[in-house]
């Protein structure tokens, strides 16, 4: 498996402006750990987006982000209704940072 086929995946509402979910993504980015930004147009919660997210990324961990600026991260062996973490967009950059240890073995950051 080479380097560029590992990663998260951060599916988000198409309703969200890409650059709303940037501290998402800098928080992955402060860990190195890679991810893939999908659009999803259909209707769907943060846990569905992220069990989905889950199930697409080969590292089985995801991130859902809904239109409500919900969002969070899920892992493809959890029951959908039971994601690892949740919270609002504004703390996002936490998250991020939170998904990336969960797949390196580190624990969480406050």
């Amino acid at each position: 498996m080479n380097k560029s086929s590992i990663y998260i995946t951060i599916l988000y509402n198409s309703a969200l402006p890409p650059n709303q979910i940037q501290e998402v993504c800098a928080g992955l980015e402060e860990e190195g750990v890679p991810f893939l930004l999908q659009k999803w147009d259909k209707a769907g919660s943060f846990i569905e987006l992220g069990k989905e997210a889950a199930s697409r990324s080969p590292l089985e961990v995801g991130i859902g982000i809904d239109q409500n600026e919900d969002l969070c991260v899920h892992h493809d062996k959890l029951k959908q209704e039971e994601p690892y973490l949740q919270d609002k967009l504004q703390n996002g950059r936490t998250l991020g940072k939170n998904a990336a240890r969960l797949i390196k073995g580190l624990p969480l950051s406050l």
